[in-house]
């Protein structure tokens, strides 16, 4: 690898998430400025919450199989890599059309399943909207193939705008359509950026795809991507139920708490994808280093980006609890988001604040495992933590709320990440952790700052401009912290360059 290469895609990717972000950020802006939360807005989000749940499933397991094998393909030729593309196409072409035909004509039983809790007349709406939104499911799942392929090839910028395309085609059909078809745009937006990406995505990977002729069965490296993926989709198959489970919970808990729960999951998502795009570019340097027999580099480019990014999202995480309120309210309090959508949206980013570090930790650990080819333990380990976290979230709903169930996913984020850590560390003997606690001090030290300036800025600030405070808030926690931990910050950046 060139001594650059690592931190020059880092940063390019770095940079088109956080444009990506923004702009979903202003599309959820006007969306909730446009629509609100309101039983309509539930209804479109449980039944996409169920495409994007079974996408998540498919597309997570396939991204992080067909990776590796793609790689070990590539080494043989450009023909045995081609034809294990084409196979991959097929196969997942005919599975998720079934999986739509499933959704389409089980949909009033799905419905009813999804939420309990509604009227005849409301879960018949429901089974429309799954119906209709179905097929997008084989559209989104192709659409992952490609972007893992150009991942595999270290072509990672295109997978990356595919979040910028989908927010410039919602907000234009808002401002187009918005007015006449009211939250059904938010349906026929899904449909139109599907398309659009698939499309896109096809012509940026065009030079190492075809589509032939034959039984994709008999490939082997497809046997080994099914192979590979079964304990893969089990993992994840718990993840889909327990984000189900965690719907229906708060399905129960009034009118509204949905969509705000989920656009809580926004502000969330604006760290969590920035940290899975990371670890995306992370996964093939490390699985590199792994199929060229280099452990010891394998686990240390691992362990530098845990403590480096670690200790960027610390403050973060601090910052986004202890002011969730008012970050809900300069991005989403306006219009027809009110002020019982903009409590409820905070409860929930409060509990999801917890979980950016863990996130980080669990899924490079999960990476780095998946390089190995070991699927297996990472799926026991996610297992493990979801049931935990259906417990929790049963259990701590009945107390706090949706604040209880945004909770229970952080700390199941949390268990996760500790076993994943552990079956990572039996894998390879290098992983060594002894040296984060050099670093403990100074973490301390940053983490206490910022809470002493959230908790003196919301009391001295209480009658200043929302912005205002927040601003003032962010800028001197963050400054301060910067200074307490620029030498970490400094040495580890230079480490990982080398490790480049």
């Amino acid at each position: 690898m060139a001594k650059k290469n690592i931190a020059k895609t880092m940063l390019s990717v770095s940079g088109i998430v956080i444009l990506a972000k923004i702009l979903g950020f202003i599309k959820q802006m006007i969306t909730a400025n446009a629509f609100g939360a309101t039983i309509q807005t539930d209804l479109i989000s449980i039944s996409e919450g169920l495409i994007a749940n079974t996408d998540y499933l498919l597309v997570q397991a396939l991204s992080t199989a067909f990776i590796p094998i793609y790689i070990a393909a590539k080494a043989k030729g450009d023909k045995e890599a081609k034809g294990f593309v084409s196979n991959t196409i097929k196969i997942f072409f005919v599975v998720t059309l079934g999986i739509s035909l499933v959704f389409f004509v089980f949909s009033p039983f799905i419905a009813r399943l999804l939420a309990p809790t509604y009227s005849a007349e409301l879960s018949g709406e429901l089974a429309k909207y799954i119906r209709i939104i179905s097929p997008i499911l084989i559209l989104i799942v192709e659409l992952a193939v490609f972007n893992a392929l150009l991942k595999a090839n270290e072509s990672f910028v295109p997978g990356e705008l595919v979040g910028f395309n989908q927010s410039v085609i919602l907000i234009a059909l808002v401002y187009l359509i918005g007015s006449i078809y009211g939250p059904d745009t938010l349906v026929f937006a899904y449909f139109t950026y599907a398309v659009f990406n698939l499309v896109f995505l096809m012509i940026f990977s065009r030079k190492y795809w075809r589509i032939d002729r034959g039984n994709p069965f008999v490939d082997e490296n497809v046997k080994q991507l099914l192979k590979m993926m079964g304990p893969l989709i089990l993992g994840y198959s718990m993840i889909f139920v327990n984000q189900q489970v965690d719907k229906i919970i708060v399905s129960g808990l009034g009118e509204g708490t949905v969509t705000a729960m989920n656009y809580a999951a926004v502000l969330s998502n604006f760290v969590s994808t920035f940290i899975g795009s990371i670890c995306g570019v992370l996964f093939t340097y490390i699985a590199k280093n792994i199929s060229e027999e280099k452990d010891g580099d394998a686990a240390d480019l691992t362990i530098t980006a845990v403590i480096q990014i670690g200790t960027i999202l610390l403050p973060v995480s601090i910052l986004v609890m202890l002011n969730a309120k008012d970050i809900v309210t300069i991005v989403f309090g306006r219009g027809k988001f009110g002020t019982s959508a903009i409590e409820n949206c905070s409860m929930a980013l409060i509990g999801y604040g917890l979980l950016f570090v863990p996130y980080l930790v669990r899924e490079l650990f999960s990476r780095f495992q998946y390089a190995y080819k070991d699927s297996k333990k990472p799926m026991i380990n996610s297992s493990i933590s979801i049931v935990v976290n259906i417990v929790l979230s049963i259990a701590l709903s009945k107390i706090m709320g949706v604040l209880g169930v945004t909770l229970a996913t952080s700390i199941s984020v949390f268990v996760c990440a500790a076993l994943n850590i552990w079956t990572s560390k039996k894998r390879n003997a290098e992983l060594r952790l002894h040296g984060m606690s050099k670093y403990i001090f100074r973490w301390t030290q940053g983490v206490a700052i910022c809470i002493a300036f959230s908790l003196l800025g919301q009391n001295m600030l209480a009658k200043a401009h929302v912005l205002i405070r927040f601003a003032a808030i962010t800028v001197l926690s963050l400054g301060i912290y910067a200074i307490i931990l620029y030498p970490v910050i400094k040495s580890l950046l230079n480490k990982l360059l080398r490790k480049a």
